[in-house]
């Protein structure tokens, strides 16, 4: 990343109880990181063990650094030659002015050319605030240009954003939800996310080793929705989620995530600037 960057890479091994009982077994990445570490100064490894969730790894890495600027990196990608250093040395220098998080655009398979980036999908109606890919620019008469929402797979932004927001809910479990947090939470705090340059992230958007769980994957959105939009807005996505089934299930969810995250909501709201409405009406 260059001479002039101090800098520290935080892997974290999420193995857990909860992979073993699906019958997988650890791959070699398990030692040869640890072992890579042992020689490499900047290089760290944590475990996450208590259970399977992509959003805590991330917060764990945060609590357990104490930089100013936070970079978010899933494992399976590889980043353009220079991409993340030419990102900062831009985002160091505009943080103030950016007033939000910056972001490199993607390709969907490493071998893939074609950049994407995500573009807003809003259905009010059904409690719905979510994302789909779409195509990055082609021109840049700008280092970087300004989205409604984009992936945390090479994200940077300030560790203050980071506390701004309450860091990722503690109740997010294996996937998903977690982009609707970080991006949708920033929204209606009146932060902004960017798109940095073409230089990509190269993406390996293949099937993972482990299973993801259906209810915990909607648990995760229901969460999201609640911090984002409040108690109407996550009962309306309750409501008319089509892949959610009928009963009882998915209200008592709803009951639960009310209880477990009501503290992290009213610290969100405290610092709302804007509802989700009024945000999303400057975007459609």
């Amino acid at each position: 990343m260059g001479n002039d960057v101090d800098f520290e890479v935080i892997a974290v091994d999420n193995w857990c109880k909860e992979v073993a009982d699906q019958g997988q077994k650890p791959d070699r990445g398990h030692t040869m990181v640890e072992s890579m570490a042992k020689t490499i100064p900047w290089l760290r490894v944590l475990k996450y063990e208590s259970k399977l969730s992509h959003w805590q790894a991330k917060n764990l890495a945060v609590q357990d650094s104490n930089s100013p600027f936070l970079f978010f990196c899933d494992a399976h990608v590889l980043p353009a030659r220079d991409a993340i250093y030419e990102m900062f040395q831009y985002y160091k220098a505009c943080f103030d002015e950016l007033d939000g998080t910056i972001h490199l655009p993607l390709t969907y398979h490493l071998l893939e050319e074609k950049r994407l980036i995500y573009s807003l999908r809003y259905r009010p109606e059904k409690g719905e605030v979510h994302y789909t890919f779409a195509a990055a620019r082609t021109s840049m008469p700008m280092k970087c240009y300004e989205v409604p929402c984009m992936s945390s797979c090479g994200m940077l932004m300030t560790r203050e954003l980071y506390d701004l927001v309450g860091g990722w809910p503690k109740e997010l479990g294996i996937y998903g939800g977690g982009e609707n947090f970080i991006n949708f939470v920033l929204s209606v705090l009146g932060k902004r996310k960017w798109i940095f340059g073409s230089r990509p992230l190269y993406h390996h958007g293949e099937k993972r080793g482990y299973k993801w769980n259906f209810w915990d994957y909607e648990r995760n959105r229901i969460i999201a929705t609640y911090l984002f939009g409040g108690v109407e807005f996550a009962t309306r996505f309750v409501e008319y989620r089509e892949k959610m089934p009928g009963g009882n299930k998915k209200w008592r969810i709803l009951d639960d995530v009310l209880d477990t995250c009501k503290e992290h909501r009213a610290l969100i709201k405290r610092r709302q600037v804007l509802t989700i409405d009024e945000w999303a009406k400057r975007w459609i």
